[in-house]
């Protein structure tokens, strides 16, 4: 059994010395995804200001979801990968920032159908009732770091593998997730304190804000993967070559 505490020890040791470059890491990537979609959102907004007649017919909070839809699954989860990708990479000291991008270099097609296939099922159990959707997003959390050892696993068996290392655990990783809530409360609130001041950049301070937070997210659940990721080799649940782990990576 794993302990919240040692995870985070651990996340800390492991970006002792590479804190600056894994936080490049996270603010790149939540900039990439706040300019696309703001981008989108432009698009729709020029839609409408020089298409009367479509704005009559159609409404347009639909189509932004639809929009933000597309640009989740084509740009932020890929984007999610290569994240993932740097932090498990970092934890055995490869550090690189064009690892962000690695989602859109390594097998894109496969990341993206595997990807795309955990948002929709974890989407269709939060329709239904909230509580689905966290067990089903739990059940796969581990998915975009199997994809990040393997891009060209099929998404079946990354699922399949996702769920056997969580097994019986979902509810502690949950609780993982939620004992950095008040941490993004605190980037929340830093952020609207600096919108106020600065407000023509209040975006970037919320990205700033937000991606100091997400390097200990992202390099605390790394080493949860990688406790898992272990276990599950000791296990027979899943073999090192499958993962295209080399010795250095075990």
């Amino acid at each position: 059994m794993w302990d919240r505490t040692v995870l985070k020890l651990n996340a800390k040791l492991a970006l002792s010395g590479h804190y600056l470059t894994a936080y490049i890491v996270c603010l790149v990537s939540s900039l990439i995804g706040s300019i696309f979609a703001s981008l989108a959102s432009s698009s729709i907004d020029s839609a409408y200001l020089f298409s009367p007649f479509y704005s009559i017919k159609h409404s347009k909070v639909p189509l932004l979801a639809v929009v933000q839809i597309l640009v989740t699954i084509f740009v932020i989860l890929p984007l999610s990968v290569g994240v993932t990708r740097f932090f498990v990479r970092n934890h055995f000291g490869t550090t690189n920032v064009k690892m962000v991008l690695s989602g859109f270099s390594m097998d894109y097609s496969g990341t993206l159908s595997n990807m795309a296939a955990v948002f929709f099922i974890v989407l269709l159990g939060t329709l239904l009732f909230v509580i689905p959707g966290i067990i089903m997003a739990m059940k796969y959390c581990m998915v975009p770091y199997i994809l990040s050892d393997n891009p060209s696993i099929s998404g079946k068996r990354a699922r399949q593998i996702s769920n056997l290392m969580t097994y019986g655990e979902k509810e502690s990783v949950f609780i993982l997730y939620l004992s950095f809530f008040g941490w993004y409360l605190l980037a929340w609130a830093v952020a609207g304190i600096m919108s106020k001041i600065v407000h023509p950049l209040g975006w970037l301070f919320t990205a700033m804000a937000y991606a100091g937070v997400a390097v200990y997210v992202h390099a605390t659940v790394a080493e949860l993967y990688i406790f898992m990721r272990d276990r599950a080799i000791r296990s027979g649940i899943v073999s090192p070559a499958e993962l295209n782990l080399s010795p250095a990576e075990m």
